[in-house]
């Protein structure tokens, strides 16, 4: 009897000590199963914004009924150009309304504005660029920089590039200054070297039609496509004709490029690859012309006007959180 019961003390031990191990085993598991769990739940942002509701809407004066680029700078300030006159006009963001104006020129075709440092540039649809060096003092000089481009590729879209120090030039027609690369079935974006004063003659970006059907065919934009087709007159509505182009200054490889016509915006990355294609509403996007970041994201696009000014529309940024799998 006695060394039954010791037989059945030794068996409780065994167990228990069974069980305490299979629990130390378990616990280790569920841990590294929740660490598992933990690194294919990492949270990262992107940043995205609402394009229907406009945190802001800036109502310009008369002589901005034409406005054709911004270009966000120093604070609170957005550099204004228009279609026809030579000069820079300069919106103060704070007091609603523009605070002065510099001339730099005779009357032309001015399709967009990029400020660099103090200075700005101003592209012409020809391609050509003005640099006004210091451009808000009372000594400024416009110098004419001549580019490759021509009024076929019907240069409209200028922003900065600070991670190359370059400019980007959107071409709203002919994509191509090289007869024997004629880039069919694209819209050509091209880069200007800041530090040479050249522009790369071979496109620094193309925006590939394929790959916007190819969103068309997924079916997120059918309808939109459709009705841009019946607007031009295209069999095939995915034709885009940028009218202004802008980087993200946190989203660095984010590249966004305006329609005017289709009222569409598409956001590429410098891959090239088409990551994001909106369909902006007309009602509040009458003739989108122009694109700019501030240093915290807002984001600005400016509508030629229609029965008077233009206006500036300012969206704050969304943060949004991403599981990365």
């Amino acid at each position: 009897m006695i060394m039954q019961k010791l037989k059945q003390s030794k068996l409780i031990r065994t167990l228990i000590m069974g069980l305490f191990i299979a629990g130390i085993f378990s616990c280790d598991l569920i841990g590294k199963e929740k660490k598992q769990l933990v690194k294919n739940s990492v949270k990262l942002t992107a940043i995205s914004y609402d394009y229907k509701n406009p945190d802001t809407i800036y109502q310009l004066p008369g002589y901005l009924k034409e406005i054709s680029g911004i270009s966000y700078f120093g604070k609170n300030k957005i550099a204004c150009i228009q279609d026809e006159e030579a000069k820079i006009y300069i919106f103060d963001i704070e007091k609603a309304k523009v605070i002065s104006e510099f001339d730099f020129g005779k009357k032309g075709d001015y399709e967009d504005i990029a400020i660099v440092g103090k200075d700005a540039y101003i592209l012409k649809s020809d391609g050509d660029l003005f640099k006004i060096k210091n451009f808000e003092t009372n000594h400024k000089n416009a110098v004419k920089i001549e580019t490759p481009l021509n009024q076929k590729n019907d240069a409209e879209g200028l922003c900065y590039d600070r991670i190359s120090n370059s400019l980007l030039i959107a071409c709203k027609n002919l994509p191509s200054i090289q007869k024997e690369k004629p880039y069919d079935g694209n819209k050509a974006i091209y880069r200007f070297n800041l530090k040479t004063e050249e522009l790369i003659k071979e496109p620094a970006f193309l925006i590939d039609f394929s790959k916007i059907d190819q969103a068309k065919e997924v079916g997120t934009v059918t309808e939109f496509f459709t009705k841009t087709a019946i607007k031009l007159g295209l069999s095939d509505g995915s034709r885009f004709f940028p009218s202004a182009i802008g980087i993200h200054p946190a989203e660095t490889n984010k590249i966004y490029v305006l329609s005017s016509i289709g009222k569409m915006l598409i956001i590429m990355n410098q891959q090239e690859n088409t990551i994001e294609i909106i369909e902006l509403d007309r009602r509040l996007f009458n003739q989108p012309e122009g694109i700019s970041f501030s240093e915290n994201g807002d984001l600005y696009i400016s509508n030629e006007g229609i029965n008077g000014g233009g206006n500036i529309l300012k969206f704050k940024p969304i943060y949004n959180s991403l599981k990365k799998n």
